[in-house]
C-alpha cells in the first residue's frame, strides 16, 4: 500500500494547492448560503478583476472535475470576470462532512444570515450520527462555536418551523432569548422588535419582566406602541410587589405621560408614603375652601408640580 493510500485509510485530509480551470469546478449542492447578493458578488468581482483571486477557492474531486466545499462566492465573482481558472486547495472530504466543512468556513467569516446559519445547524444535527458528534457540544467543538450558538440555532430553526407568521428577519438571538415564554408572547415580543418599538436590550428586559409580571403589566408592555416601556415595566414590577400599587403606576403612565425618570421617581414617593404609613394615592389638598388635586403633569417649558381646581384651572406652584 502506498504512502497516499495509508494516509486516506487513516482518515487524514489530504491537501493540494493547484490552479483549476474554472469550468471544472461545479456548485455545492451543500452550501448553506440560500441567496448571493448581486451588489456584494459584484463588489467582490471588481475587487478580483484587480487584484484576481487571492483567497483559494476549497474542493474536492468528484466525478471528472472539482465541486466546492467552500468559496462559491469567489467561485460566481471570477466567472463575473471571465477568469479561465482560479487558484483552489483540492480537499479530501466524503460526502457527509461536505456540509460540515461548508459551514465551517462561513461561520467564521461570518457570511451567512440567520436563517442560513440556523437550516446548516440544524441539518448538521439531524445527521449527528453520520458525522460522530452525538451531542451538540460535540458538534459546537467540531464548528469551532459555542454550545450555546447550537443549542440557540437548533430551538430557533424548531420554533420558526412549528410556529405560522414568524418573519424570516426574525433574528436568532431574540427568538432564543424569548425560549420559556408562551407561544403568543414570544410572537408578540418578535413582532415589536421587527417593527423597531423594541431594541435588543429592550426585548432582553421585556423578556426578563414577562417571565413574573402580572397579567395587566404583560397586556400593556405587549401592546403596539405602548407608554409602558420594558424598563417602565422592569422598574415597576421590581420595586412594587403589591399588584395595587403597581396598578395605580400604570395609571398614571398612561394617563400623565411619565416619563421612565419620572416612574422611578414616583415608585420612590410611594415606598416613602408606604413607610411612613400615608396613602398612595394622589393628596387632596384645602385652600381657601377650595379643593385641589395634586398631580404631576407636562409643562411645556418645564416639569413642575402645579395644583388643578376642580373648576379645570391650572395653578402653578414652585
Amino acid at each position: 500500500m502506498c504512502k497516499h493510500e495509508k494516509r486516506k485509510e487513516k482518515g487524514e485530509k489530504l491537501m493540494e494547492l493547484k490552479m483549476i480551470p474554472i469550468d471544472k469546478i461545479q456548485p455545492n449542492p451543500f452550501q448553506p448560503r440560500e441567496s448571493f447578493e448581486k451588489e456584494s458578488l459584484k463588489e467582490l468581482a471588481d475587487s478580483i478583476r484587480d487584484a484576481s483571486v487571492i483567497q483559494p477557492i476549497i474542493v474536492r474531486r468528484h466525478k471528472e472535475g472539482y465541486q466546492i466545499v467552500a468559496g462559491e462566492r469567489r467561485w460566481r465573482a471570477a466567472q463575473m470576470v471571465d477568469l479561465k481558472e482560479v487558484p483552489c486547495i483540492v480537499k479530501e472530504v466524503v460526502d457527509e462532512r461536505v456540509l460540515l466543512e461548508s459551514l465551517m468556513e462561513n461561520l467564521h467569516r461570518r457570511d451567512l444570515t440567520d436563517i442560513e446559519r440556523e437550516n446548516a445547524i440544524h441539518e448538521l444535527w439531524k445527521n449527528k450520527e453520520a458525522l460522530g458528534t452525538i451531542t451538540k457540544a460535540e458538534l459546537a467543538k467540531t464548528l469551532g462555536v459555542s454550545e450555546y450558538r447550537v443549542q440557540d440555532d437548533i430551538e430557533s430553526w424548531e420554533f420558526r418551523h412549528k410556529e405560522e407568521g414568524i418573519p424570516p428577519s426574525a433574528p436568532t438571538y431574540i427568538i432564543s432569548r424569548t425560549q420559556g415564554l408562551p407561544t403568543e408572547e414570544r410572537k408578540k415580543v418578535i413582532e415589536k422588535v421587527e417593527k423597531g418599538e423594541f431594541q435588543a436590550q429592550e426585548a432582553y428586559t421585556a423578556v426578563k419582566v414577562l417571565r413574573k409580571a402580572s397579567e395587566s403589566i404583560k397586556k400593556e408592555i405587549l401592546k403596539p406602541k405602548s407608554r409602558i416601556t420594558p424598563k417602565i415595566a422592569e422598574t415597576i414590577v421590581e420595586k412594587l410587589p403589591d399588584e395595587e400599587e403597581q396598578r395605580v403606576v400604570l395609571e398614571e403612565v398612561k394617563k400623565f405621560r411619565l416619563t421612565e425618570d419620572e416612574v422611578e421617581d414616583r415608585v420612590r414617593e410611594i415606598q416613602r408614603a408606604k413607610e411612613m404609613g400615608e396613602p398612595i394615592g394622589k393628596e387632596m389638598a384645602v385652600q381657601e375652601g377650595t379643593i385641589y388635586t395634586v398631580g404631576e403633569y407636562e409643562c411645556p417649558h418645564c416639569k413642575k408640580h402645579y395644583l388643578i381646581k376642580c373648576d379645570g384651572k391650572r395653578d402653578w406652584v414652585e
